[in-house]
C-alpha cells in the first residue's frame, strides 16, 4: 500500500476534551454534595505512566473511594503539542483517547474548567522570567483550586518535575514524584495525603506492562519471561526517558509478563486502537440512524448482541464492513484483541508483515471514514513497530 503524504482529515479528539472541560452538563455530573480528594496529573506523568494512572482510576472505581483525578488544563495543550513531535505523538495520542473515555463515563477523571484555578495566597506579584514557567505555575493554579479544603479532602500533584514539585511544596501542596521505574498504583494510593487507605485494594504493579517513550534502544532487546518461569533478571541501566517494559517488583505467579517490548507495544495498539474503533463505530451508528438497543435474536448479528461501548475490535471491524467495506486481512481483529478476550495471542506470536498489513487496513477504514484519529494513529505508531521488530529478541 502507498501512503500518502496529504495530511490527514482533523483528529478532534483534544477539541472534544477541551469542550467537555467547559460543558456546564458534564460538570454537574460530577456530585457537588460528594466532596473527593483531588489527584492532578502532569503532563509528563500521562505520557509515561499513562498505564499506571488508568490502573489507578480502575482501583479507586473497585474500591469506591471518593477520589477524582484532575487534568489541568494545559496539560491537554501540551499533549495537543506532543502530537507533533514523531518520538511522542503515539504517547500522546493514548492518552488523549484514554481520557476521552474516561471523561465520557464520568466518574473519576475530570478536566480543570477555566474557572478552576486560583493563585497563591497574597496575591504576590509575577517574578520575571515566569512565562517561561506559565505552564507549570498553570498546573500550581490548578493543584491550589483543588487543594481547598472548601471543595473537598485536598489535593495531590503527581509529576516528575522536580522544580514543579518543589514550586507546590512550598505552596504547602502535597506532591509524588514517581520513580523512573517500579512504579504502580499502589505506590501512588501509598502517597494520598489522607489515612484509612486500604492499600491492597490497589495494584503492585501495571495489568499489563507498557512501551514506553525513549531516546535510546537500549532495552528494546531485553525478554523477561512470564512470572513463574522467571528468574532473577539483571537490572540494566537507562537514561531518564527509558522506553520498552517496566520490569518492577516480581510479579504474581498466574500474571503474564510481556517477554519483549514487541509484546508491550502490541498489548498498547490493542488497547489503543480498539478505543478508537468503538468511537468511530459510535459516531457512524449516529450518522447512519442505527438502533443501539441490544438484539435478543440468535440470528442476529454478533454486533448488535452486545452495546457498543461491550463491543471488542473484532466487533467494530463487523459493523463497519457493512457501511463501508474495505479489504480486512486474516485474523486482523484477533490481532487487534485485548489479553483475555477469546483469540488473543501476544505480540511475538504475530509475524512482522501482519503487524504492517494491520496497520495497512486500519489506515484504510480511516479513510474510507474519515477517521482523523485513526489515521493519525496509525502514523504515529508505525516508526515504534519498526524499531521494536529492528530489536534483536534475546534467549530466555
Amino acid at each position: 500500500m502507498s501512503h500518502e503524504t496529504t495530511p490527514p482529515p482533523y483528529d478532534s479528539t483534544v477539541e472534544q476534551l477541551y469542550h467537555a472541560a467547559n460543558d456546564v452538563e458534564m460538570q454537574d455530573a460530577f456530585p457537588t454534595t460528594q466532596q473527593h480528594l483531588h489527584v492532578v496529573i502532569d503532563t509528563n506523568v500521562l505520557i509515561d505512566y499513562c498505564g499506571i494512572v488508568e490502573q489507578f482510576c480502575a482501583d479507586v472505581e473497585g474500591a469506591g473511594y471518593p477520589v477524582l483525578v484532575v487534568i489541568p488544563s494545559v496539560v491537554l495543550s501540551e499533549l495537543d503539542g506532543l502530537k507533533n513531535r514523531p518520538e511522542l505523538q503515539w504517547f500522546a495520542r493514548q492518552a488523549t483517547t484514554w481520557l476521552l473515555k474516561k471523561v465520557k463515563e464520568r466518574r473519576t477523571v475530570k478536566l480543570q474548567a477555566s474557572k478552576e484555578t486560583q493563585g497563591p495566597a497574597g496575591g504576590a506579584a509575577r517574578a520575571e522570567g515566569d512565562d517561561v514557567r506559565k505552564n507549570d505555575l498553570a498546573i500550581r493554579d490548578c493543584c491550589l483550586f483543588f487543594a481547598d479544603r472548601h471543595r473537598g479532602f485536598g489535593a495531590l500533584l503527581v509529576t516528575m518535575d522536580k522544580i514543579l514539585s518543589l514550586e507546590c511544596q512550598r505552596e504547602g501542596l502535597h506532591t509524588c514524584l514517581p520513580p523512573r521505574r517500579s512504579w504502580s498504583s499502589r505506590l501512588l494510593a501509598q502517597a494520598l495525603p489522607v489515612d484509612g487507605v486500604d492499600l491492597s485494594k490497589f495494584h503492585e504493579r501495571e495489568a499489563y506492562p507498557r512501551y514506553r517513550p525513549s531516546r535510546t534502544r537500549q532495552r528494546l532487546a531485553q525478554t523477561e519471561a512470564p512470572a513463574a518461569a522467571a528468574g532473577p533478571v539483571a537490572r540494566s541501566t537507562r537514561d531518564e526517558d527509558m522506553m520498552d517494559i517496566d520490569d518492577g517488583d516480581a510479579a504474581a505467579a498466574e500474571e503474564y509478563l510481556p517477554a519483549h517490548a514487541r509484546d508491550s507495544l502490541h498489548a498498547q495498539i490493542g488497547a489503543h486502537f480498539t478505543l478508537v474503533l468503538k468511537d468511530l463505530c459510535y459516531r457512524v451508528h449516529i450518522a447512519a440512524g442505527d438502533s443501539m438497543a441490544v438484539a435478543h435474536s440468535k440470528h442476529a448479528p454478533d454486533y448488535r448482541q452486545r452495546p457498543v461501548p461491550e463491543w471488542t475490535a473484532p466487533l467494530c471491524l463487523a459493523y463497519l464492513q457493512t457501511k463501508r467495506p474495505f479489504e480486512e486481512p486474516e485474523n486482523m481483529g484477533n490481532f487487534l484483541l485485548l489479553r483475555g478476550e477469546r483469540g488473543w495471542r501476544k505480540g511475538q506470536d504475530w509475524p512482522r508483515p501482519k503487524w504492517v498489513s494491520v496497520l495497512d487496513a486500519l489506515e484504510e477504514v480511516g479513510r474510507r471514514f474519515g477517521d482523523g484519529a485513526l489515521l493519525s494513529s496509525v502514523e504515529a505508531v508505525r516508526p515504534h513497530v519498526k524499531e521494536v521488530w529492528d530489536a534483536k529478541l534475546r534467549p530466555l
